[in-house]
């Protein structure tokens, strides 16, 4: 897809903010996500939309004119107590329904009540059982009641509500379902008659011809910066959006959770709600495998922006995510540099089209003049020199320097892998630091809340390294797929080179131990010489250590 250059197209809206409790995942499994439980589910469908339709729309419309577009939103009014499957044992009572959409490539829903007992817990799944949300409890609800999940894959999304003996239900009413019509979950195989068409990056118009998974080797010089990009979706009345961005550190060094985007992604009319996505990445160079699409923060709290046509800051849009982020997600902040030189190179790191986690690396940069001198100018290496570009649903996303710290967010641009002649336009963290002079106009009151003066600054990781302690080694814990296994664990960790692990019994007996090589492309262990049984894995790497519990099941 070729995008435009293009203005402001929206007055600026008034100035607002949504404080909301962190919907996070708190683990644990349902009970109803197997086999041939789902058949007996009630089912609520939708009626059918025309997919073609509305991507036909999104071909017409002014390129650049919005944020990608992936979903529409479609009105429900459903009372999940009501229109539940009912399953009661000594635990309590079970709630089980399905929610379908015809034809879509990702479903998510919009509460306008959630009202869970204490000990209550609600999950969703899709139709395999293996993409899981939750558990979601009662302390997840927004401050107006409302509560909205993430996308999940698929036509069909499971809810699954348990509640203890002796509790009364609450309720949960369910206003709005969203219908994906782009692909924002191409990487899942098993949607395609075509495997080769799950493995190009299909969210949107992403090409994934051009395009370089982060995963790549390109990318180890990266590996902080990369952690620190996420993806955003934006969920409104009527519509689903994406676009890029990444957290950012601060001068007091307290790892608040703020993601720097674009102002253009959060203009628009009526919206409600954003989820952000980590380590929504390929664990593989060539494709998209091995994605986990699981690890999000549903709410946010506008912090500061500016739009272009103000001429105060750089189409830049800083918001709070709510609570702190797991460590699991594994964040990290990225530095920044509001100084007035001269940019230089380093690499961009987006979401184009939606899709998975890519790098891309500018041939030049400079900054602009005239009316484009708030904004960094990007060329692009072309035709076999090709290392990546940018496109619709990039936006938002860093420009890194050399020194690997932000100069600028992705406003707008024509680059493309069709034509890798293109430019493309960031805004300039210089200008958007004192922006409109005031505090919900300016980057400065909240990257630097100490008024340290400073122009620079390092990006900082979710935690201290450290591998040893007084007590022994410190363990993190370590996400391993599949679970339960034949043997073969894999896993993701922000590490490369030789690595040690033991494995121990349930009776803390060491039963295996060896050394493993990672690399950006491979991370693994191979314990197909253990019997069936539930192991603990510990794996000690240069600058942290890890465990996980794993179940071999032969």
């Amino acid at each position: 897809m070729r995008k435009l250059f293009f203005f402001a197209f929206v007055a600026l809206t008034t100035f607002f903010a949504h404080q909301a409790t962190a919907q996070v995942s708190h683990g644990g499994s349902p009970l109803f996500n197997q086999g041939m439980t789902k058949v007996t589910t009630a089912m609520v469908s939708t009626p059918k939309l025309d997919n073609d339709l509305f991507i036909q729309e999104d071909l017409a419309a002014v390129k650049g004119s919005r944020p990608l577009r992936v979903g529409i939103m479609q009105e429900l009014d459903i009372d999940v107590l009501k229109a539940s499957t009912v399953v009661k044992d000594a635990q309590g009572s079970h709630f089980l329904l399905a929610v379908n959409s015809p034809g879509a490539t990702f479903v998510s829903l919009h509460f306008s009540h959630y009202e869970l007992p204490e000990g209550a817990e609600l999950f969703f799944y899709d139709q395999t059982g293996d993409v899981v949300l939750g558990s979601f409890l009662a302390e997840d609800v927004k401050e107006d009641g409302t509560f909205y999940t993430q996308s999940i894959p698929g036509s069909v999304i499971y809810v699954e509500y348990n509640v203890p003996a002796g509790k009364e239900p609450g309720r949960l009413q369910i206003e709005r379902i969203c219908h994906g019509y782009k692909d924002i979950f191409g990487s899942i195989a098993s949607m395609y008659e075509d495997q080769a068409a799950s493995m190009k990056g299909q969210l949107g118009d992403a090409e994934g011809a051009c395009h370089i998974n982060v995963a790549c080797s390109d990318g180890d010089d990266w590996r902080d910066q990369i952690r620190s990009v996420v993806a955003i979706e934006l969920m409104t009345n009527n519509a689903a959006y994406m676009c890029s961005g990444a957290l950012i550190n601060n001068t007091n060094q307290d790892r608040t959770p703020y993601v720097l985007s674009a102002y253009h992604c959060q203009a628009l009319s009526g919206l409600r709600q954003i989820t952000t996505y980590f380590l929504y990445e390929s664990r593989n160079c060539n494709n998209n495998a091995g994605l986990s699409i699981s690890k999000s923060i549903t709410g946010y709290t506008t912090r500061a922006k500016a739009m272009y046509a103000e001429l105060q800051g750089s189409d830049f849009f800083l918001y709070q995510l709510p609570g702190t982020i797991p460590d699991t997600y594994k964040p990290y902040y990225a530095g920044w540099n509001c100084a007035t030189g001269n940019p230089t190179v380093g690499a961009c790191i987006h979401h184009p089209g939606g899709d998975c986690k890519k790098i891309s690396f500018p041939r030049a940069v400079q900054r602009g003049t005239g009316s484009y001198n708030k904004y960094i100018i990007t060329a692009w290496y072309t035709g076999t020199q090709n290392r990546g570009v940018t496109e619709q649903g990039s936006s938002g996303s860093p420009l890194f320097n050399a020194d690997k710290q932000i100069i600028g967010q992705l406003y707008a641009g024509s680059s493309a892998c069709d034509y890798m002649e293109g430019t493309d336009l960031y805004g300039r963290l210089y200008s958007s630091w004192t922006g409109g002079g005031t505090d919900n106009t300016s980057l400065k009151p909240w990257l630097d809340p100490t008024n340290s003066g400073v122009t620079s600054l390092d990006g900082l990781d979710y935690m201290d390294v450290g591998i040893d302690s007084p007590a022994g080694p410190q363990l993190n814990d370590l996400t391993v797929f599949p679970n339960p296994s034949n043997g073969m664990v894999y896993f993701d960790v922000n590490a490369l080179g030789d690595a040690n692990y033991k494995v121990f019994d349930l009776n803390g007996r060491c039963v295996m131990e060896g050394r493993t090589v990672l690399t950006a492309t491979s991370q693994a262990v191979n314990l197909t010489g253990l019997r069936k049984g539930t192991y603990v894995l510990n794996l000690y790497t240069s600058s942290r250590n890890y465990t996980a519990t794993v179940v071999i099941a032969k």
